[in-house]
């Protein structure tokens, strides 16, 4: 019960480090003076009157999304083991650089400094980039894999992560300060629609056998064998009895609306 508990707390870690950065990073640009991120770079707000809110907001993100990404690398089981664990590790050195970034410049020691903090935003960015690549090919292999029981991700989710992959192509080629905004939204926007689909997996997820409309002639032959069995076991008033009924008159009435829409056509 533990280990479940500490695995939603994670999946929150997630979505909330990302949030906070989300709105931390807004309202840092627009308390800089002549701040515009189509000439300035996101890194510029560390220089800023407001560089202890960017501090503290690239802090806590980068901290709270290391135990995140344990827990996704623990679920994208049974795919690609070695893209998984390629992409954990780059994921957790990502996060610690994300952290760092959120370091306030020392004037003292500023060339060294500015060296150091343009190393590991370039880590950041390209650590975000090729990890979500990697998930990305992870969640769009995932249902193909027979084995896979973690969160199903939409498909959409891992063609957006091959483009985040290229738009990080295009900043490298452009060096422009709105491309660096751009991937910096999107980086936000992938993670935070990830956590989502986790926080939804790990809380709300039913676990148990779904069937789709093609599936109700299959689905109430099983269930009406299963009554027979619990019958003659006399087990007819049990609870799963009950609920095997309902569900069969459930599918039923969808069988006979799906009958006499067809007839009207």
């Amino acid at each position: 019960m533990e280990k479940k508990t500490g695995d939603r707390v994670e999946v929150l870690f997630g979505f909330f480090g990302t949030l906070f950065v989300a709105i931390i990073l807004p309202i840092t640009a627009c308390l800089t003076p002549g701040y515009n991120p189509l000439r300035h770079t996101v890194s510029s707000l560390g220089e800023s009157q407001a560089k202890s809110l960017f501090s503290i907001g690239f802090v806590v993100s980068g901290s709270l999304l290391i135990p995140f990404f344990i827990y996704l690398e623990r679920e994208l089981v049974n795919i690609k083991d070695n893209v998984r664990r390629l992409a954990t590790g780059i994921s957790i050195f990502t996060s610690v650089c994300i952290a760092l970034v959120g370091i306030i410049p020392d004037e003292t020691y500023i060339e060294a400094f500015l060296i150091f903090h343009s190393l590991i935003a370039f880590i950041a960015f390209a650590g975000s980039s090729i990890y979500i690549v990697l998930y990305s090919i992870l969640m769009y292999h995932g249902p193909k894999s027979k084995m896979y029981k973690g969160p199903t991700f939409k498909k959409f989710l891992a063609y957006y992560g091959f483009i985040i992959g290229g738009v990080f192509i295009l900043l490298m080629i452009t060096i422009n300060p709105f491309v660096e905004w751009i991937l910096t939204i999107l980086i936000i926007i992938w993670v935070l629609i990830t956590a989502l689909q986790c926080i939804t997996f790990k809380f709300f997820n039913i676990s148990g056998l779904y069937y789709k409309r093609s599936q109700f002639p299959e689905a109430l032959t099983l269930f009406e064998n299963a009554i027979e069995i619990l019958d003659k076991l006399e087990l007819s008033d049990d609870p799963i009895a009950h609920t095997l009924k309902d569900n069969i008159e459930f599918i039923k009435k969808e069988m006979d609306k799906k009958s006499k829409s067809s007839i009207e056509e």
